[in-house]
């Protein structure tokens, strides 16, 4: 009996002290699996900057800023559904009347709803979504006037900015 003991403390001994451990089951498993990954392609067009220069502007003038957002870039098309926001930042500085519509002349935004934050007026569109199965072009026209009753010398000469960013994600059903 001692000597099973004596076995059993020398092979625990040995097994802790070296870290060796013995499994009865091994389980190898190797596979190869492809990966690809999904192409996430988001394009805007007809703008030519999406910080849109405001210096031309003197009461009284209306002027409207055409562009798209379409899934695909340079024939690529995206493989997956895109939910995407238009966001639009301005100083405010200048009291213009800012609205977005979409290509049925339906209004996204208009700057009467606008949130400000602490430097900026924020507008933002409710989400909307592009399926994946097909190419896909959302026409925009933002429209910006500056009313003609601000026609007086405190607004001379004063400066603003609008910054327009597109938010995208893939979509999760």
């Amino acid at each position: 009996m001692k000597k099973k003991v004596l076995i059993i403390a020398i092979m625990f001994m040995l097994i802790s002290v070296t870290g060796i451990t013995y499994s009865l089951y091994t389980n190898i498993m190797k596979k190869s699996v492809p990966i690809s990954l999904a192409s996430f392609s988001v394009g805007v067009e007809k703008i030519p900057t999406l910080d849109i220069d405001l210096s031309d502007l003197e009461p009284g003038s209306v002027n409207r800023y055409n562009f798209s957002i379409l899934n695909n870039i340079d024939e690529s098309m995206s493989d997956v559904a895109i939910t995407y926001n238009i966001v639009l930042k301005t100083g405010n500085y200048i009291p213009l009347d800012i609205k977005l519509y979409d290509s049925s002349d339906n209004l996204l935004f208009d700057s009467t709803n606008a949130v400000r934050t602490n430097d900026e007026l924020l507008l933002k569109t409710n989400d909307i979504t592009m399926p994946y199965s097909k190419n896909v072009k959302n026409d925009y026209s933002l429209v910006v006037e500056f009313p003609e009753e601000y026609d007086g010398e405190e607004y001379s000469g004063l400066v603003d900015y609008i910054n327009l960013t597109i938010e995208a994600s893939q979509k999760i059903n």
